[in-house]
């Protein structure tokens, strides 16, 4: 009797008719797929040996040269060899990205039942990319993702690394009263959070709730005060609960963005543009120039990307040379300006960090790309635009 995989190899192999006359584009293709495998010398697995009988039987009318030997041969499928077997791999570990920095690594082997179970928890933990073909992901180290990969990867048969068990434990026994009394703002006395706090707003700023409560998430303490997210812009931009969040453009413009972020000092200022909404590169450019003049900002800014010299191209680049926006970055530089993804080498040789960043109608949210991971190491990040990009992001709208 024909196997059933030799059958495939012929019907694939008939020109007259082929088989995309036969059947829809879509079994044909997972027939010639199939077929691929087979001639590669990569025999199938069992559950593709299951679909491709379930195709043939659907089928076996439509392909009337073979119709016969279909029927004959689904009777008692039988195959010239044995199953590819598919190693299944679960791992979580500790490992490195391009940037050498430590990520958390979750490994595994692609089936429908856990890629939903990493789908479920992606919506708890912070900052993923995937790599290597969708089989690794890596995610940030920090507390939180600890705990939620753990405690859901352990009850999916995961090799967990022993160190990150530790973490784990440490993390779960942790006392959270405890905890908050120690980084009460009040109870701090470690001279490095003193001297960082004081170089950051200087020893005669007067110091308001506002800034108490913004500087909370950028150095890690706790405060009596409950945070509350306020009425005005500026209120809710310091109590927000994490380091992302989005305003809607159409409730608050740029100028009033711009102006809480001076009231709460949190010049200087990096500002990105999308380059997958290109369209909106001399409208913003002309929007933030407008927003920083009204907020008194003149100099010490730097825009550095150019654009082709079409028509709006040349506008644009105009308006930078008009506006002397070409200013080098260095300690007094206020505002800058690059397009994600794209983040020019000097800025990682040179001391300036951004005390805030703005993403200029972000359709990716700064989630990918080496300008995402320069803005992570910021403690505001400000989605600027009609909807939320930012899966983590605080939103705005009042």
């Amino acid at each position: 009797m024909t196997t059933i995989d030799n059958l495939l190899l012929r019907i694939i192999n008939c020109n007259d008719p082929v088989i995309e006359d036969s059947v829809t584009a879509k079994d044909s293709r997972v027939l010639r797929s199939l077929a691929n495998s087979l001639t590669n010398g990569f025999f199938i697995t069992e559950n593709q040996s299951r679909l491709l009988v379930k195709i043939l039987r659907e089928n076996q009318e439509k392909i009337k040269t073979f119709t016969e030997e279909i029927k004959e041969a689904l009777q008692q499928p039988m195959w010239s060899r044995s199953f590819r077997e598919i190693e299944q791999v679960k791992k979580l570990y500790l490992g490195k990205n391009q940037e050498d920095e430590l990520v958390i690594v979750i490994e595994c082997t692609f089936n429908i039942q856990l890629k939903k179970v990493l789908d479920e928890i992606s919506k708890k933990y912070e900052n993923i990319t995937v790599v290597t073909s969708g089989k690794k992901y890596l995610v940030d180290l920090t507390e939180k993702n600890i705990v939620v990969l753990v405690d859901t990867l352990s009850g999916q048969g995961f090799d967990i690394e022993e160190k990150l068990k530790n973490h784990h434990e440490i993390i779960k026994n942790w006392n959270q009263e405890e905890f908050i009394n120690q980084f009460k703002l009040e109870n701090i006395t470690n001279t490095n959070f003193v001297k960082h706090i004081t170089e950051d707003l200087g020893v005669d700023t007067p110091i308001d709730k506002n800034i108490i409560n913004d500087r909370s998430v950028r150095y890690q303490f706790f405060t009596d005060t409950p945070k509350n997210p306020g009425e005005t812009l500026t209120e809710y931009i310091a109590n927000r609960p994490s380091t992302k969040l989005w305003v809607d453009k159409n409730q608050h413009s740029l100028d009033d963005v711009i102006a809480s972020l001076q009231e709460l000092r949190r010049l200087p200022l990096l500002v990105v543009f999308d380059t997958l909404i290109n369209n909106k590169y001399l409208e913003n450019l002309e929007i933030l120039s407008e927003s920083l003049e009204k907020n008194g900002i003149v100099d010490n800014i730097g825009i550095y990307f150019r654009l082709p010299n079409d028509e709006v191209g040349k506008q644009f680049n105009q308006l930078i040379k008009d506006k002397q926006y070409n200013y080098e970055l260095n300690s007094s530089t206020k505002v800058v300006a690059v397009q994600s993804g794209k983040l020019p080498k000097f800025f990682i040789k040179t001391a300036w960090k951004p005390m805030s960043v703005i993403a200029l109608d972000s359709r990716m949210g700064l989630r990918h790309g080496k300008t995402a991971v320069y803005s992570n190491n910021c403690d505001l990040v400000i989605e600027w635009a009609d909807q939320p990009a930012m899966r983590d992001s605080l939103r705005i709208k009042t």
